[in-house]
């Protein structure tokens, strides 16, 4: 996020200039005003190095402490805290966040949460920190993959939901800020060690296991001046499922049982993709933080953290292209439910897919007390991202066609046999696949040979900061307790280098079958559809007989591209304490200045869809845009009384553009062909897609308002309404006007006799729309109820929000291709999400059921079928039912002792992935997962 700085101090002359710049400043400005009852703090008390031990109360402290966080922020924010170190409830950071109010999470197939949305906005509209300082991506924008971070490294993280002017990085939606052990905090020498196993696919047909190891050591050194923390966390889990998906009906003539010729409809008719995907995850994190304190004027911190992922897919396929002519039907109600496909080429599809990412974050943060209320702070930090990922395939089957028996098409994943056997290795081949090259020759096929695929991104992201801060304490004023002020200088950079091609046979100009490799196996009833079938694990390396070809189109050369961006932000904040008749109000005012300067490299050349196996791109150019933005922001509490507290917060947010609609590429082309209008066919044309290096952020202005209603720290309701006006966000457009002229003469292109306009599509601002939605929450022991029920509580909440924006129908495409008629909602929004835990902790035991619900929305997913670039899709709605259930020995020899059992997904959830027509695109049913563990702590 953007920040700027109050140059004149407390006062009414910053409200005159804050007044001048925007009518959510002046709105700051005009309820600053209303402070006109003086209220004197009392003394604070004398600073003590005496450092208070952390008790251990299971769920309910972390309860308690999350609430805490809460009721004493001076903005609108939600917070998870640890019970103990290394006992976040789940496994990663992105489950726990999952928990809090208006907060939900895009699951992946195996139903494990991934990124994070925060009040309908999508995982790319949220600011991502650890301890206070910005975070970055191992994917292809600016969303934070949180299940990198693992639960039992992270002490805790606060979400806020309202700006805040001395957060950095902050996100129009919000800001996940996670912090790390602080080991001065402790009250002695902490050990603990951790062992987990679990099962997961428990309730389908084909199931996995894992394991999970972590151990922490805490400790001080040298009279508490010097504190250690050292955690490391390693997990390993395999997985298996089925998916399955069609190619749409097929609705015509089939031949029945008796010899009839009628028209039916066939379920999946036109074509069936069904898969065993076979996943191993191995996962290693380590964090280490060296804290210094020599006296109460100074302390210093060095923390680091390390994250590793190794994340490898195998998946046997079938794919099933539908032939149109079916025997043998059994027709009901015009609907076949068993037939005979004749004549198919049925593919063996191995394909490998490899992922490695690593995270790499240091940072050295001091704080000096000066004297005379002064004190100052430096921070200093770098943080890294990498993903390294490959993607190789190849397609088998035999020299012939043969017919395919068809059973159960009614039910979910019908039952199949095939006329030709799919398990001798003497007559099974890696093939090429005729036209799916997409280039053309002279060969009998017709295009350039393709039996097999390889592609793959390497992706780096580092970011360095510098920030530098004061802080006053005000003498009493009666409106301002403490001024902060500062700058924070960012570099950060991100490269995507894209490598694609086809994998050939090394004989027969590329033609030649090529025998399956030596290490093949059977696979049995692959993707549970009865089908066995050859397979062997391709790995990410060539297998013998075949060879690699590059090839390039507008596509694989836009996704290569670098992004860089230096920002400049100076910050002021002043905290508020003061009364406005009898009620004492609290918060702060600030504002942040931010000057950002991007640049981004990419490939620029005359190349469209079609394929070519020469780069037509020279090399990469740069292009880029300055800007500023100013962004004041207001957070007010107001105590009314009895544990009421009534909330306000009114700011300028942004959100900067994604790194994907960012890069400089740009590429067009004659297109000799365009696509009929009206039966008519258009003369030739060019036609050509970009990136857009001058995009300007998403802005927005923002209200909040939250009466929330405190049971000491033991429990609350709160109900928050919010608004958000967007002035600004990024489409998608195409302009089917566009005059090419002016690039025909550096590419060598001659006039086109029909002109030279066409169709462009780029990344624009657009402007107009608002955000709105309600949350409802309530959190408290039963006790509150009755002293009988003591150890017994619940919490939920329920999040509604709305959305006038309308984007392009960019579903399923990417982003040089042209949207599609209609409109969708903004990716990320879901109208409703919902969540009930129900627990118990008393005398040592604990256990929780949790419930969480969230709607339909458009969500972004790895797309194979385009190559690599994100796309979008509807995600159906999907509840997910977790449980868990321990004890920890509280006396004796075995003190610290716990054991715990959970499940996760016990409901079983499927996972629906859908086109833009509704159609299912993949259907993926999520088994349960238990765990057990067994934590020792000393």
């Amino acid at each position: 996020m953007k920040n700027s700085v109050n140059q004149r101090g407390a006062g009414s002359a910053p409200a005159s200039v804050v007044f001048k710049l925007s009518p959510v400043a002046a709105g700051c400005a005009v309820l600053l005003s209303t402070m006109v009852q003086p209220v004197f703090a009392q003394s604070a008390p004398a600073a003590t190095d005496s450092v208070q031990s952390v008790t251990v109360s299971g769920i309910r402290r972390g309860i308690e402490d999350a609430i805490s966080v809460k009721k004493d922020a001076s903005s609108i924010v939600e917070a998870i805290s640890a019970e103990d170190i290394g006992k976040l409830p789940d496994t990663t950071i992105a489950e726990s966040l999952a928990r809090l109010p208006g907060l939900t999470t895009q699951r992946t197939k195996d139903g494990n949460a991934s990124t994070v949305s925060i009040r309908g906005l999508g995982p790319d509209f949220a600011g991502y920190l650890l301890n206070g300082r910005e975070q970055t991506s191992t994917g292809d924008s600016r969303s934070v993959d949180l299940s990198a971070y693992p639960a039992e490294l992270i002490a805790g993280a606060t979400v806020y939901k309202t700006t805040d002017a001395t957060v950095m990085g902050a996100g129009l939606a919000g800001t996940i800020d996670q912090q790390l052990i602080d080991p001065l905090a402790f009250g002695g020498r902490t050990i603990q060690f951790k062992v987990q196993r679990n099962k997961n696919g428990l309730g389908l047909d084909v199931q996995g296991k894992g394991h999970r190891e972590s151990a922490t050591y805490i400790d001080q050194f040298l009279n508490r001046t010097v504190g250690v923390a050292i955690g490391f966390v390693r997990q390993t889990n395999d997985s298996s499922q089925y998916e399955f998906s069609t190619w749409g009906d097929y609705t015509g003539p089939v031949t029945t049982t008796s010899g009839d010729t009628v028209t039916a409809k066939v379920p999946g008719g036109s074509g069936y993709n069904a898969i065993t995907r076979n996943t191993r995850d191995d996962r290693k994190g380590v964090a280490a933080i060296i804290a210094y304190k020599p006296n109460r004027d100074f302390n210093s911190q060095i923390d680091m953290f390390w994250s590793k992922i190794d994340d490898y897919i195998k998946l046997n396929q079938v794919q099933i292209p539908g032939t149109g002519t079916f025997t043998n039907a059994t027709v009901s109600n015009g609907v076949v439910s068993s037939a005979t496909m004749n004549n198919v080429g049925l593919i063996d599809r191995n394909e490998g897919i490899l992922d490695k990412d690593t995270i790499k974050s240091i940072g050295w943060k001091n704080n000096l007390k000066i004297g005379n209320g002064w004190s100052a702070m430096v921070d200093l930090s770098h943080n890294s991202a990498e993903r390294v990922e490959r993607d190789v395939e190849y397609y088998g089957g035999t020299a012939a066609n043969a017919n395919l028996t068809l059973t159960g098409l009614n039910n979910a994943i019908p039952q199949m046999s095939y006329g030709n056997s799919l398990t001798d290795p003497s007559t099974m081949a890696v093939r090429n696949q005729c036209g799916w090259s997409g280039i053309s020759n002279n060969s009998a096929c017709g295009s350039v040979s393709q039996a097999g695929y390889y592609k793959g991104p390497t992706v780096t992201d580092q970011v360095n900061a510098l920030r530098a801060e004061a802080k006053y304490e005000l003498p009493e004023n009666g409106y301002f307790s403490n001024l902060k002020f500062g700058a924070n200088f960012t570099n950060r950079s991100k490269k995507r280098v894209a490598d694609e091609g086809v994998i050939q046979s090394a004989t027969g100009d590329g033609y030649d079958r090529v025998a399956f490799p030596s290490s093949s196996t059977v696979a049995n009833n692959v993707g549970g559809t009865g089908l066995s079938m050859l397979v062997f694990d391709p790995g990410v390396d060539l297998i013998p007989g075949t060879v690699l070809t590059r090839k390039y189109n507008n596509d694989i050369l836009s996704k290569s591209y670098g992004v860089q961006e230096k920002l400049t932000t100076a910050y002021a904040k002043l905290d508020i304490d003061t009364r406005v008749g009898e009620f004492p109000v609290s918060g702060n005012v600030g504002f942040q200045a931010v000057h950002t300067k991007q640049e981004s490299a990419g490939f620029r050349a005359n190349v469209g869809s079609t394929p070519t196996l020469d780069n037509p791109a020279p090399g990469q150019q740069v292009d880029g845009e300055s800007y500023n933005d100013f962004l004041p922001s207001l957070n007010l509490n107001v105590d009314l009384g009895n544990s009421y507290l009534a909330r306000f917060a009114a700011s300028k947010q942004v959100a900067r553009a994604n790194m994907t609609d960012l890069r400089n590429s740009f590429s067009f082309a004659k297109n000799d062909t365009p696509t009929a209008v009206n039966g008519v066919v258009p003369p030739a044309r060019y036609e050509g897609s970009s990136g857009n290096p001058h995009l300007k952020p998403f802005r927005a202005d923002a209200l909040d308002l939250s009466l929330e209603k405190y049971f000491a720290k033991k429990g609350y309701i709160s109900a928050a309404v919010f608004y958000k006006k967007l002035n600004s966000y990024i489409v998608s457009k195409t302009d089917t006007n566009y005059d090419f002229t002016p690039y025909l003469a550096a590419f060598g292109l001659p006039s086109l006799a029909g002109g030279n306009r066409g169709i462009y599509t780029t990344t624009v601002n657009g402007s107009g729309g608002n955000l709105k939605g309600a949350e409802l929450t309530a959190s408290a022991p039963f006790e509150l109820i009755h002293p009988i029920l003591n150890g017994f509580g619940a919490s939920g909440s329920y999040s509604s929000t709305f959305s006038s924006v309308k984007l392009p129908n960019t579903i399923g495409k990417n982003p040089d291709q042209v949207a599609d008629a209609g409109n969708i909602p903004l990716p990320g929004l879901s109208k409703t999400n919902a969540k009930l835990q129900l627990y118990f902790e008393k005398w040592g035991f604990s256990a929780f059921v949790a419930n969480n619900y969230r709607s339909r929305y458009v969500g972004s997913v790895a797309n194979d079928t385009v190559g690599g670039f994100p796309s979008l899709v509807y995600i159906d709605s999907q509840k997910w039912l977790s449980a868990q259930i321990g004890y920890e020995i509280q006396s004796g020899p075995l003190k610290g002792l716990g054991l715990r059992v959970e499940g996760n997904n016990l409901n079983s959830p499927y996972y629906v992935e859908r086109n833009a027509d509704g159609s299912v695109k993949t259907r993926t049913q999520t088994g349960r997962t238990l765990f057990f563990s067994v934590n020792y702590k000393m």
